[in-house]
């Protein structure tokens, strides 16, 4: 893509499953190239005709860098806020002047951001309201869900698709509904697949409250070949309206960002769903999974062409490896390689690189080794404020086939005091996930 100036933009989404620390990463993708001179950037040979980074603080719906960088080189620091719509960090690079160039020679590179929420919405772009209805149910027949939810569901499966619609007890349910995504996907579930996702974050486009709707669970509702259900009734308005939330609200805004994208980073919390265990893990590979899938499409399919028009990168980060004690990091690579093992495969039959990261944006865990050779590491609490010491688990060798592990908690640290944004935040992989992005500049 070239902006008006002839500039060439290589476009990329920037998107994470909750809590994987997107708007951290993506403050922190902005921090090396700003100092590409300096750092871990220098060392890389693919980016050796690298020589400058120029934040656009002036781009339409601009990422909030500034808030980023207050919050993290603040006393004391603190995560940035987690973002609530899209917005795009825009930067122009400079490269070394080559033999045959008049002038240095310029990039751009934008970063998409929007909510991983967002970005599972994705999977509703191709259902029926009923298919929308069978799938949730198929989830939610299956702990922890089951539990969690249990009068919610039991009342949902008891409800008369031809009943009248009651305005009241729509939007009653669509909030109850609400609610029950929002448990599911904080700890110690962290579920990752909870939709509709905008029901969670909504935008500055769509209000949930104005055309509320649910997913109903009766057998007649979620028929294959169920009759039009009569107008006016329950059946009929949440088919309405959620054919309505996939055509005019998710669709959109896919065929907008995704036609210009060049490539994808997805951002995921893999160790805090090995915390939660089994049904965590299997949840977010579900999830992956279905995001992915659009990539797969044949060309004469309208998703298809929506995504092999021009993303052929793919990024999948596990985060927070700096939790861990170098080994585990080692294996927490191959582990996040085993887990997406099967989509690898198929996006590389669809000529798609979809590559797996296990990084850290900022390294808020420092290795401590005392005179035995014993390994810890020591961070700050976000809770409480102090240094603490601990010794994390470690993690297997393989990954079970079905995903019946399960780890001990982690803490929740603070950034590192001491971040400036003149000098690279300290972080692993960020370097490697750069050089990916820009190497075929």
């Amino acid at each position: 893509m070239m902006d008006s100036w002839f500039t060439p933009v290589l476009r990329v989404g920037v998107t994470g499953l909750s809590q994987a620390g997107k708007s951290t990463l993506i403050t922190t993708l902005i921090n090396h190239l700003e100092n590409v001179r300096r750092g871990s950037l220098r060392g890389v040979p693919e980016l050796s005709s690298l020589t400058h980074g120029h934040w656009q603080r002036a781009t339409p719906r601009a990422f909030d860098y500034d808030a980023g960088l207050t919050a993290l080189t603040g006393q004391p620091p603190r995560w940035p806020q987690s973002t609530t719509d899209w917005s795009v960090a825009r930067i122009e690079l400079s490269f070394a002047r080559r033999w045959h160039d008049l002038a240095p020679r310029k990039q751009i590179i934008e970063l998409v951001d929007y909510p991983g929420e967002w970005l599972l919405d994705l999977q509703l772009m191709d259902w029926s309201y009923a298919e929308f209805c069978r799938t949730v149910w198929d989830w939610c027949a299956r702990e922890p869900r089951a539990s969690l939810g249990r009068a919610l569901l039991s009342e949902l499966a008891a409800i008369d698709p031809a009943q009248p619609a009651d305005p009241a007890l729509l939007a009653r349910l669509q909030q109850d509904w609400a609610e029950f995504l929002a448990q599911c996907r904080q700890p110690p579930y962290s579920l990752s697949q909870n939709l509709p996702g905008r029901f969670l974050l909504a935008g500055d486009v769509y209000a949930p409250q104005a055309q509320p709707f649910i997913p109903l669970f009766s057998l007649a509702a979620m028929a294959k070949d169920a009759p039009p259900w009569p107008k006016n009734s329950l059946g009929a308005v949440c088919d309405q309206r959620y054919e309505a939330y996939r055509d005019q609200v998710v669709r959109p805004f896919f065929a907008e960002h995704f036609q210009s994208l060049d490539a994808q980073i997805i951002l995921i919390d893999l160790l805090g769903a090995m915390t939660a265990g089994p049904a965590a893990l299997q949840d977010m590979r579900a999830a992956i999974e279905g995001v992915l899938a659009p990539f797969r499409y044949g060309r004469d399919h309208w998703l298809g062409r929506l995504f092999r028009r021009r993303i052929r990168k793919v990024a999948v980060c596990a985060s927070k490896i700096d939790h861990l004690l170098p080994a585990d990091q080692l294996r927490l690579q191959s582990l996040v390689e085993s887990f997406l093992y099967e989509s690898v495969q198929r996006l590389a039959a669809a000529d798609i690189d979809l590559q797996l990261f296990a990084m850290t944006a900022i390294q808020s865990a420092q290795l401590k080794t005392d005179a035995s050779g014993a390994q810890s590491l020591i961070g700050v609490d976000k809770r409480l404020g102090e240094r603490i010491e601990f010794t994390p688990p470690t993690l297997p060798d393989h990954l079970p086939h079905q995903l019946n592990l399960r780890i001990a908690e982690l803490p929740v640290l603070a950034p590192p005091p001491g971040l400036d944004r003149a000098r690279p935040f300290p972080s692993r992989r960020v370097d490697q996930l750069i050089k990916f992005l820009l190497e075929a500049v």
